[in-house]
């Protein structure tokens, strides 16, 4: 079946030249995965919010850092590009949990440059981040990093993702907290667009003019799940990478379910 569906996707690919496309993805079901440049190393955009994030969870975990945190807006958390508190003073107080909830949901730049102050800037970020055991994703930038020096990979997505809302990686609490989250994602134009009406995707999109994706856990209704992770590199502002990761999203939807 892997097979089947691999050779699908490469022929669909195919129908792009244009395009660098990276594919994994990890049925629960089966030993096997799908992988198609999955372990190339790709500008994250807004995809480094995965990992950034559950650095942070792994930080609240330890007991090191409060949700109730009192967060303070600084001139130079300022990011263009997606967000809310990008309109908001200098000197706004927000809590920790809603600067994560905004950082996620709605791809707050801003939220997610507070977070990486938090956490002790970029390069005490990175090292948390390095030792989630990614061999493709690094952080350089504060966001919005339109340039795309941020890296990630689409397996070293779809795996931490696995160790953390399936896995042990994160404490059962945390875990919920981060899933609910994911659930809550409001771009719903790429991945999720290929699938069925009763499955749930835990996920987070990342978009900038040379590169777009999507990564998640798909929760299918009879209790199986699905890790996938599509980034595709396009010429500038393309709209054909939204067109393909649709496409290899709703063939795959197709022949695993």
């Amino acid at each position: 079946m892997v097979n089947h569906v691999s050779y699908g996707i490469k022929s669909k690919i195919r129908q792009y030249p244009n395009l660098l496309c990276g594919v994994y993805i990890k049925p629960s079901w089966l030993n096997d995965s799908i992988n198609i440049n999955g372990n190339a190393s790709f500008p994250a955009a807004s995809l480094i919010k995965i990992p950034v994030a559950i650095a942070l969870l792994q930080e609240i975990d330890k007991g090191l850092i409060s949700w109730n945190k009192v967060l303070v807006l600084k001139r130079y958390h300022y990011a263009a590009g997606a967000g809310y508190l990008r309109t908001r003073k200098v000197g706004t107080k927000i809590k920790l949990k809603e600067v994560f909830r905004l950082m996620l949901t709605i791809s707050d730049n801003t939220a997610t440059n507070m977070v990486i102050d938090l956490l002790g800037g970029i390069s005490k970020t990175n090292e948390k981040v390095s030792r989630l055991g990614l061999k493709n994703t690094k952080l350089v930038n504060f966001l919005g990093d339109f340039k795309g020096l941020n890296k990630t990979s689409p397996n070293d997505l779809v795996t931490i993702l696995e160790k953390s809302l399936e896995g042990n990686l994160l404490k059962a609490e945390t875990r919920k907290i981060f899933k609910s989250t994911l659930l809550s994602v409001k771009n719903k134009s790429l991945i999720k667009k290929g699938l069925g009406r009763y499955t749930k995707f835990a996920h987070k999109t990342g978009t900038i003019g040379i590169c777009i994706g999507d990564a998640g856990i798909i929760y299918l209704p009879w209790g199986k799940r699905i890790g996938i992770s599509i980034i595709v590199r396009r010429p500038f502002n393309s709209l054909q990478g939204q067109k393909a990761i649709r496409e290899v999203s709703s063939l795959v939807y197709r022949e695993l379910t």
